[in-house]
Formats: C-alpha cells, sequence, structure tokens
C-alpha cells in the first residue's frame, strides 16, 4: 500500500509539472533542490520528506495537497477514518521516516496535519526550511527538535510553534522513537 501511494505521489508531481509546461531544472531553481533530486522524486527513486515536497509545491505554485489529491469528493470536508489513512514511508532518503496524511484532499487547503513517526536507529538527522507556519505536537516519544539556533527538549503533549523558513528538524538519539503532529502551512 505504501509503495502504491509513494508511485501517486511522483506521477501526481510530474502531472503538474507537465501541466504547467515547467521543466525539472525549472522547478528544481525555483524550489532551490538539484535537478537529480527532482528527477528522482520524480521516478519514485526518492521518497521525500515534507519540507522537500512543500517547496516541490511552492516551485509549482500549488498548495501542497494537491500532491495527494487521490480521491473524488467535497473539498471543503475531508473525512479520513484511520484505516482509510495512508503512511508513506521515507525510505529512499537519509531521514527513514513515516508520514501519514490526515487530510488528503487539495483545493484551496491553507494547512497539512500530518503526523510523522521516526526511529532514531534508522533515522539520519538534517534540517529543512520551506515556506510558511509548522506547529508540532509531540504524542508518543521523547526529542530535540530544532529550530534556528535553539533546541527544544520535547517530551509527550509538548508543542511548539515556528516560522519554517528557519532551519527546523527533529533530532533524536539511537535509542530513541517519537510519534508527532505536524501542521504547516504552505505559504
Amino acid at each position: 500500500m505504501r509503495e502504491i501511494a509513494e508511485l501517486r505521489l511522483a506521477k501526481k508531481i510530474r502531472e503538474l509539472r507537465q501541466a504547467k509546461s515547467m521543466t525539472i531544472q525549472q522547478v528544481s531553481e525555483i524550489a532551490g533542490l538539484s535537478r537529480g533530486l527532482v528527477s528522482k522524486i520524480e521516478t519514485c527513486k526518492v521518497s521525500p520528506p515534507i519540507a522537500t515536497l512543500a517547496k516541490i509545491a511552492h516551485a509549482l505554485s500549488v498548495p501542497l495537497g494537491e500532491f495527494f489529491d487521490w480521491s473524488e469528493g467535497d473539498d471543503a470536508l475531508v473525512y479520513t477514518p484511520k484505516a482509510r489513512r495512508q503512511a508513506v514511508r521515507g525510505r529512499r532518503t537519509s531521514s527513514n521516516y513515516i508520514y501519514e496524511l490526515l487530510a488528503p484532499g487539495r483545493r484551496h487547503r491553507d494547512m497539512q496535519p500530518t503526523i510523522v513517526s521516526i526511529d532514531g536507529k534508522k533515522y539520519k538527522f538534517s534540517l529543512l526550511d520551506h515556506a510558511g507556519e509548522q506547529f508540532i505536537f509531540l504524542l508518543e516519544g521523547e526529542m530535540d527538535y530544532i529550530v534556528g539556533d535553539k533546541t527544544y527538549h520535547m517530551v509527550p503533549e509538548d508543542a511548539l510553534y515556528f516560522d519554517a523558513r528557519a532551519p527546523h528538524g527533529p533530532k533524536l538519539g539511537k535509542n530513541q522513537k517519537a510519534r508527532y503532529l505536524v501542521v504547516f502551512s504552505s505559504t
């Protein structure tokens, strides 16, 4: 099921780029990503983290939810029972995390709620940045979350809200696991 979701994501990004008559090079320059990375994302050789997807969405001038519009229905309301949520594993990147979109869909979405799960044994720390604002709410585990030059030690039910243009990301020890809600806007 996850691999199907990854293939759909790759296909959707490619379709949106082509519909806008943009080259991979143009998207990569606007997004601030390498041409090779964008190509690997479109061919499903790399599963990008949410921050990278946000940069590509910005480059394509679409809301991030556009990438996950796989179903028909009312765009003003999204009901996603837990049993129907699709998890995507970032296994083709060094980040190696799992994210679940809680409100898949696309049109006129100002924010994207997602659950991220990370295992410190498999995760490689890196900082990312993207347009918009971000909210983190730790559900399970423990982690440090870096925003700019500050570190916030988080335990369950701690919350963090920040400008996502600042370099940010979770930092876990090898024996740590974390599961958190992230809500971010793409503008």
